[in-house]
């Protein structure tokens, strides 16, 4: 699918400065790396060009990662595999994809994975819809044996039409049920039909909005519910988010594209397993107005305390570029002022989770001369200074493993990309 991928370039302001020590991606960390980092592990095989990583943890402290591996002619396959206490994989990797090749993604758009109370292992992916264009499905895959094996997916969205279905994201509730949501394009018309007359330049690089739409599977993935639609006129390449509380509410949230032009964040809360919505709130008008599609969508957690927060990227009139939260504490109706998390641009989806003391930690991507892998710790009591993970690194996303922090990202040498891993012990 032809996206209007304006993938912004990260420069960092003087808020990292010196005190950000390099983590030189040449194997083994370098020696000014933070003390509390490990070496990083390579995750992919030799030999093979792995990118789009996602991970997800257990109750009881596994974690799981997924990603893509691509070769030629458009082919890929969604792989999986648990890790040790090292970040070393324990087995050999799972395909999750039934027929080899079909999948797809890109760096907006990676596998989902979540992890149930009962230890099946869900997993969200995408697959080309043969001589359809740009068409995609959007399927749910689970393991119940510890990610060794994957059974016969399940189709998630219903309509028939080939069509776009991506930007996914994927949540298992305490009570076992699996939320899914995405963009949809099953009601978009084609760029020479929304927008007549438009020269055919610019058509190649035009994409009309989006619309969110959300399932649910009450069966251990074995069955999706009917497609409900939660929102109209969504950026087209902002990646959703979902998050559930321990009560079982769910929240839904996605780069809402407002009169204008305007692109802000919004949240949907719906209390009774995702049957409704409340209408969406949108959590910070940031003032930010663009023609085109930042390719950076929300993170979203629940802490343990109930309190709903946000982390997004943002430029706009209101204030600087750079990383923001906020947070509810009223089930998603209203949301606090925004807070600067890290100033200057981030590229692509800042990855967000909370521990049971309720810290949040950050990891995401910015861009000096070169990619560039940070994270935050913020408590309670304010905002750490950010610090460096990797260089030359790309695509992380974060998850806990018993106290210390498991930071995966791609690293690119020679065209070819690969699949790393790092621990932190997060600071106390």
């Amino acid at each position: 699918m032809k996206r209007q991928q304006i993938i912004i370039a990260c420069v960092l302001l003087s808020l990292f400065g010196a005190a950000c020590a390099r983590h030189a991606h040449q194997g083994p960390t370098s020696g000014n790396a933070p003390a509390s980092m490990t070496q990083p592990i390579r995750v992919s095989a030799a030999d093979t060009d792995a990118a789009e990583p996602s991970m997800a943890a257990a109750r009881d402290g596994s974690v799981y990662i997924a990603w893509i591996e691509h070769r030629a002619k458009k082919e890929a396959d969604v792989f999986v595999a648990e890790l040790d206490g090292e970040g070393r994989i324990k087995n050999a990797p799972a395909r999750v994809n039934p027929n080899a090749g079909e999948a797809k993604g890109w760096r907006g758009d990676p596998p989902t994975i979540a992890v149930a109370p009962d230890k099946t292992i869900y997993v969200g992916w995408t697959a080309r819809v043969a001589n359809a264009g740009h068409g995609t499905t959007l399927y749910l895959s689970a393991s119940r044996d510890a990610g060794r094996s994957f059974g016969p997916p399940v189709k998630v969205n219903d309509d028939e039409k080939p069509a776009s279905h991506g930007m996914h994201s994927l949540a298992v509730a305490p009570d076992g049920r699996v939320y899914l949501a995405w963009l949809d394009e099953r009601n978009i018309a084609p760029v020479a039909e929304a927008m007549p007359g438009m020269n055919q330049t610019k058509m190649e690089h035009a994409e009309p909005n989006s619309e969110v739409f959300f399932a649910v599977s009450t069966d251990g993935g074995r069955t999706v519910s009917a497609n409900k639609r939660v929102a109209n006129e969504a950026c087209p390449c902002c990646k959703t988010a979902l998050a559930v509380g321990p009560d079982n509410q769910v929240y839904a949230s996605w780069r809402q594209v407002m009169p204008g032009d305007f692109r802000h964040i919004a949240v949907a809360a719906s209390t009774d397993g995702g049957q409704s919505f409340a209408p969406p709130k949108i959590v910070s008008d940031d003032g930010w107005k663009i023609t085109g599609c930042p390719v950076s969508g929300p993170a979203l957690v629940v802490a343990t305390d109930g309190a709903l927060r946000a982390v997004w990227y943002t430029a706009g009139e209101r204030g600087s570029a750079g990383l923001y939260w906020a947070e509810s504490r009223d089930r998603g109706q209203t949301f606090s002022e925004r807070k600067l998390l890290a100033g200057g641009q981030v590229r692509g989806n800042p990855s967000l989770l909370a521990d049971a003391k309720n810290n949040l930690f950050v990891v995401w991507e910015s861009d000096e001369k070169e990619p560039r892998v940070l994270s935050v710790r913020l408590s309670t009591d304010g905002v750490a200074t950010p610090a460096p993970l990797a260089d030359s690194a790309e695509l992380p996303t974060v998850a806990l493993m018993g106290e210390q922090l498991l930071v995966s990202y791609i690293v690119t040498a020679q065209e070819q990309r690969s699949i790393w891993i790092t621990r932190a012990k997060p600071a106390a």
